[in-house]
């Protein structure tokens, strides 16, 4: 068996293990108005999650036999104590995904000026904004990763030296972000974090069936809406039909209610919905800001608006909106009429489908494609180790890479400064006579 596929393997193994999570059903984690549970319920769901995992020994058997050289561990709030997985392996982890771990791999970061995924402010920050942006950061900093189990290392792999799960979690060879400028800022990064998006995007295949009469018979073009497998839309559902009916584009919806009929719209449970993005008929993308979807919907250059629901899609659908791609709206307070407008803006104002398909034609231009540049660094990472791409900051205390103890001696001394100073002034001049 070669390395991909046991490589392959692993990865199937713990994606398949991921969905019986046994979360309560009470812990919610969409975007809701209110929150059900406080932010300790959520870390304790969590932590129940991690024991589930590392606790099977089973799993963990069936994980060794594969005899891999490499584990790749998906960057999950969810998934991401599987690098204790690696650590009782004695194997070397990548960690791959969306989330961008800055307090991990301790990339030098401006807090006031790169945003934070929970703190959504529009360009040229005010100053409180950008204290609640410098805020956010922090707190990443100062309290343990989200994903982390709720245990000593040393109770999930007992025989092996104690460490903290977050120099665990430092320790990966390599991060690889599912991110880059075309959907996100600029940002800065070391050598062993990779900014590579859109990693699933690719050409599309023909349309077949129903779809493929459907499209072609549209006279002014399709709208391809899809909600993501994970979340239902029937909340906002019925506002969206009566939307639908107020247009005159026509409409091809992922959506489980058999009973709705128009026209216009043709009602799938499953839809292809990269091959419906590559088709020139497609006029608009209605997404609830999944990551892959969005960059799905950029190498086509399809403009978009979001209704993003939870996790990362706020920032997502903010993000998206920033670069001028589409509109991002609220999908419990905007109205039938709302909708109507702004299905007509992205689509009949020519600056967002310009906005894409220039981001579209440079993200297409590059000499290897996303999912090519990712191999070849774990290819490099296969062959010689990542030992050469850290940098001496993920290595030395959090005290130091913060530079406390910096910051530390200078305010003490400005304090004696200034305390010397007054204490001068204070004293009585004397004046003496020869």
């Amino acid at each position: 068996m070669t390395f991909l596929q046991r490589l392959a393997n692993f990865l199937f193994v713990t994606a398949e293990y991921i969905y019986p999570l046994g979360i309560p059903s009470r812990i919610n984690f969409c975007r809701c108005k209110r929150s059900e549970v406080s932010e300790r319920e959520t870390f304790q769901a969590l932590h129940r999650v991690c024991d589930r995992y590392l606790f099977d020994e089973d799993l963990f058997l069936k994980l060794k036999s594969f005899n891999a050289s490499l584990a790749i561990i998906d960057a999950n709030f969810m998934s991401n104590c599987l690098v204790v997985f690696a650590y009782k392996l004695r194997i070397p982890f990548i960690v791959f995904g969306i989330h961008n771990h800055v307090n991990i791999h301790r990339t030098p970061w401006a807090f006031s000026v790169f945003r934070h995924m929970l703190s959504l402010q529009p360009k040229g920050t005010p100053f409180f904004q950008r204290i609640s942006n410098t805020l956010a950061n922090v707190r990443d900093y100062l309290r343990p990763a989200i994903g982390s189990p709720g245990r000593s290392i040393k109770d999930y792999v007992p025989g092996r030296p104690d460490i903290p799960f977050e120099d665990l979690f430092r320790q990966a060879e390599l991060f690889i972000v599912d991110s880059d400028v075309f959907l996100d800022p600029a940002l800065p990064a070391l050598p062993n974090v990779k900014y590579i998006g859109g990693m699933a995007s690719q050409p599309a295949e023909p349309l077949q069936g129903n779809i493929l009469d459907f499209i072609n018979a549209s006279k002014n073009g399709v709208i391809v809406v899809s909600p993501g497998s994970l979340i239902s839309w029937e909340i906002h559902a019925r506002k969206m039909e009566e939307a639908f009916s107020k247009i005159k584009y026509d409409v091809v919806w992922k959506h489980s209610n058999s009973s709705y009929s128009r026209p216009n719209v043709l009602l799938t449970k499953w839809l292809p919905q990269n091959d419906l993005l590559g088709h020139p008929n497609t006029k608009l993308f209605i997404t609830h800001c999944g990551n892959s979807g969005q960059y799905e919907s950029l190498y086509h250059a399809v403009p978009m608006i979001g209704f993003p629901v939870f996790a990362d899609q706020p920032f997502n659908g903010y993000r998206m909106q920033i670069k001028g791609y589409g509109i991002s709206m609220d999908m419990y307070t905007y109205t039938v009429d709302e909708l109507v407008k702004n299905i007509k803006e992205v689509i009949e104002n020519p600056r967002y489908k310009k906005n894409i398909a220039k981001a579209s034609m440079i993200f297409r231009s590059q000499k290897e494609r996303p999912a090519e540049k990712a191999a070849r660094h774990i290819d490099e990472i296969m062959k010689y180790g990542g030992d050469h791409l850290r940098s001496e900051c993920q290595h030395i205390p959090l005290y130091q890479f913060l530079m406390l103890d910096i910051w530390a001696v200078l305010l003490s001394a400005t304090f004696l400064f200034v305390l010397v100073v007054r204490r001068r002034k204070k004293s009585p001049v004397r004046f003496g006579y020869g």
